[in-house]
């Protein structure tokens, strides 16, 4: 789950930094859009009111914040991330490439303890979470025992497997849930 390397306070923080600390948190969808709700949104309207909405770094953030607040979750839960390679690191490295160089350059107005802080407690909320999801696995995997034709079971366990960072077994779990004939329309998950 989380790198072994401890997140340093740094002088100052750039987009780029934060998202490179955050692969280091291996975050969720609810870690993501709790940096983006406290700090990315607050960036954003900022840079509205100071560069204005057409600017390269205002668009940037505003991508990156509908990344942070919704399409990460929407890329799990409709099944674009799938492949064992797709892991929470890859998803933000893909979310900072479509991100102008402007934006992944731009310093953060709030200061650089505020933006620790807040890495931080997102990294202990992680750990809670992923400590949550574990105790749910056996019951998900008891589920799919019971019911080994049931797609949506397979795809619950897809879903928690994918949280507690086993990518492969993840991938595998909804590989079969596709085969089954899970499909995002028929899901009875709709969120996380």
């Amino acid at each position: 789950m989380a790198d072994k390397k401890k997140l340093q306070l740094r002088k100052k923080y750039r987009v780029k930094d934060v998202l490179t600390d955050l692969k280091r948190i291996d975050p969720t969808p609810s870690v993501t859009y709790r940096i983006g709700s406290e700090l990315v949104y607050f960036e954003w309207n900022c840079c509205i009111k100071e560069m204005g909405p057409e600017s390269d770094v205002t668009i940037g953030l505003g991508t990156l914040l509908n990344f942070m607040q919704y399409d990460y979750e929407r890329q799990l839960l409709e099944g674009v991330l799938y492949k064992a390679t797709d892991t929470t690191g890859a998803a933000i490295t893909r979310a900072m490439k479509e991100l102008p160089d402007a934006a992944l350059a731009h310093v953060f107005k709030r200061s650089p303890k505020y933006i620790h802080s807040l890495l931080l407690g997102s990294e202990k909320l992680r750990k809670i979470e992923a400590k949550r999801y574990k105790s749910m696995l056996k019951a998900a995997k008891d589920e799919t025992k019971a019911s080994p034709e049931d797609p949506n079971a397979w795809y619950k366990l897809r879903l928690l497997l994918w949280i507690i960072g086993n990518y492969k077994e993840a991938s595998e779990a909804f590989r079969r849930a596709k085969k089954l004939g899970w499909d995002i329309h028929s899901s009875t998950v709709v969120a996380l």
